[in-house]
């Protein structure tokens, strides 16, 4: 190993025990750093029938002006509400409270979240150590994971949401790709780590249910750019039909869940048609036309499931309660303008990915107030504070349509992983976007579009490290012929 790479290999190790130093000082911090209660956590709550120690509210009730540290099992425990991947998480998390609980029967939650965070970290460190024989990519993950250990995704570790398991997974993924790039592990290997992921974050939330079958969809298109393997594909018709089913297996759960979502089903679709769609459409008649409902849902528009009884929307829209995805994304291509809209309105109404609605520090009965500004200036997010909305503008339709240009560029070079890679990490944040914008319109976007962060940095790094590599091969990648688009390594290279 020569000086340059003994230097990037000792960089790469410093960042990310930087990182991970940063992570476990958010977990230890004292008072506890967490976001409040807006009651999704509910869900969680209730299946274990827990309450918060010191919270005066009643059963299950919100609490967004703190977030609480101790719990107490004060109600019996009930089936899942909402089916989540992340309740395995949760029950390791509860689990580990209860054996560990004070005399008083009260349980912390930071000893709860020690199981996942330990096992993340630890993931985080194997996939690293993995990389080092290849010091540039070893130090790219790193850069990766100490600009993602950030409050926009720590601020959920030590709470009972679902999004802090599902970004820790999605860090895993993205090490599986970048193993995978640099050729530190067979296609195989990536396609089982991958898909593993895939699965687990596809069945976290609804929101992400159709994120599998569209990952394979690009890597079933790339494959059969590849001779040998679409050869292979044609021969193994069976195991296409496996995996075809395995790729939908989300989509059927929450198919088949849908009356347990009913309720938050019928206000994401409100939110999305009456608070986003219709206000971004010049032609509001037609664009009902299009979604299949009646002229008597015009009313509705600029509204949402919170202002509004519910009891209006069944009397005089019923049908917007039921309305599938499918229905929308067809009027969506019928007139694909209304996006255009709201990525310009989300642009002019940014308020970044910390949701400062929320109390952040426990015991702190202000912290929405108070607290703020003192979280927002410890997350690389307070720099898009800086940016004008039409910087905002830009950058979004960057990170929305740079990841296809780089493909075409890295295609150009004949470098067949790279634009690979460049579409993944375009598919991932383009998904996490339109998913949100979709899934509830504006309402929450901060937080149900939090992986926009990583994903959106992900392409920045890629790039980078693209551009340093200077557009050549992967060191120990086969030869660039139409046969290597996504050929796995020959061996372990150094």
């Amino acid at each position: 190993m020569n000086k340059t790479s003994a230097a990037a290999t000792l960089l790469a190790y410093v960042i990310l025990a930087a990182a991970t130093l940063r992570v476990l000082a958010f977990w230890a911090a004292d008072p506890m750093l967490a976001y409040a209660n807006n009651y999704d956590q509910i869900r969680a709550l209730r299946t274990f029938g827990l309450q918060p120690r010191d919270a005066k509210q009643e059963l299950y009730a919100a609490t967004p002006d703190q977030p609480w540290r101790y719990f107490v099992q004060a109600d019996k425990r009930h089936t899942p509400t909402y089916p989540s991947s992340d309740l395995l998480f949760k029950s390791i998390q509860y689990g580990t409270m209860a054996a560990f609980a004070h005399g008083d029967g009260s349980m912390d939650i930071k000893v709860g979240t020690a199981p996942q965070l330990i096992g993340w970290l630890l993931g985080v460190w194997l996939i690293f150590r993995k990389l080092t024989p290849r010091p540039m990519a070893a130090l790219g993950y790193a850069g990766w994971m100490l600009l993602v250990a950030d409050p926009v995704n720590l601020l959920f570790l030590n709470t009972w949401y679902a999004e802090f398991s599902t970004f820790a997974v999605a860090t895993l993924f993205v090490g599986i790709a970048w193993l995978w790039l640099f050729d530190r592990v067979s296609l195989r290997s990536a396609l089982i780590g991958g898909a593993t992921s895939l699965i687990f974050i596809s069945l976290s939330r609804s929101q992400y249910m159709f994120l599998l079958p569209a990952v394979a969809l690009l890597t079933g298109l790339a494959l059969a750019l590849s001779r040998p393997h679409r050869e292979l594909l044609a021969a193994a018709p069976g195991k296409l039909a496996l995996l075809a089913l395995i790729c939908l297996l989300p989509t059927l759960v929450y198919k088949t869940a849908s009356e347990q979502i009913r309720t938050a089903t019928s206000a994401n679709r409100i939110d999305t048609v009456f608070g986003a769609l219709l206000p971004a459409s010049k032609d509001q008649d037609r664009m009902l036309e299009r979604l299949g409902l009646p002229s008597g849902c015009l009313q509705f528009s600029g509204r949402n499931w919170y202002d509004t009884p519910t009891e209006q929307y069944q009397t005089h829209c019923p049908k917007v309660m039921s309305l599938s995805l499918g229905r929308i994304a067809k009027a969506l291509v019928g007139d694909p303008t209304p996006l255009v809209t709201i990525i310009g309105n989300i642009a002019s109404h940014h308020r970044g990915f910390l949701q400062n609605q929320l109390g952040h520090i426990e015991g702190s009965v202000h912290a929405r107030i108070d607290t703020g500004g003192k979280m927002h200036h410890q997350s690389l997010d307070r720099l898009l504070g800086y940016f004008s909305a039409s910087a905002i503008h830009l950058l979004l339709w960057f990170s929305i349509l740079s990841p296809a240009l780089a493909a075409l560029a890295a295609w150009g070079l004949r470098q067949r992983r790279w634009a690979f890679v460049f579409l993944l990490s375009g598919l991932l944040f383009n998904y996490t976007l339109f998913s949100s914008i979709l899934g509830d319109g504006y309402f929450d976007l901060a937080r149900h579009a939090m992986l926009c962060f990583s994903f959106g940095i992900l392409f920045l790094v890629l790039l980078i490290s693209f551009i340093a590599s200077g557009g050549q091969k992967t060191h120990g990648s086969p030869p660039l012929g139409e046969s290597a688009a996504l050929d796995g390594p020959r061996g372990p290279t150094a």
